[in-house]
């Protein structure tokens, strides 16, 4: 009778570790995050500009003055870089240009206008 106590004991501690692995297990599957399918749009210039300003007058305590000088700097260089990019994209069309055929080149100019019109709706979106 003895032993029968003591592998009922045992057969209770295992149904019971089992039981408990379980449900660790079932919680961790539960709990896990989900995939979600939406992607949240990045931050605009406009809001990365506002966050850089607010950062360096908070971390720098910039004054009024400082500030105004900030976004003068910030709206010339921004404009530098605009021309810059644009320079560099009609260098990078004229040398596209220059190594295709007539046949490709209509073709080119169309894909072009293609992607400048899709930009635009992209644009328009935002």
């Amino acid at each position: 009778m003895r032993r029968s106590n003591v592998a009922t004991l045992v057969y209770l501690l295992v149904v019971f570790a089992s039981g408990a692995v379980v449900g660790a297990f079932a919680n961790r599957l539960y709990m896990a995050k989900t995939v979600s399918a939406t992607v949240n749009a990045p931050p605009s210039r406009a809001e990365l500009r506002k966050q850089y300003i607010r950062d360096m007058r908070s971390r720098l305590h910039l004054t009024d003055a400082q500030v105004t000088e900030l976004q003068q700097i910030m709206d010339a260089t921004g404009q530098r870089m605009r021309e810059m990019h644009k320079t560099i994209e009609d260098e990078h069309i004229r040398k596209v240009v220059a190594m295709l055929d007539d046949s490709q080149t209509a073709e080119y100019s169309k894909m072009r206008a293609e992607r400048e019109k899709h930009r635009q709706e992209q644009a328009k979106k935002n």
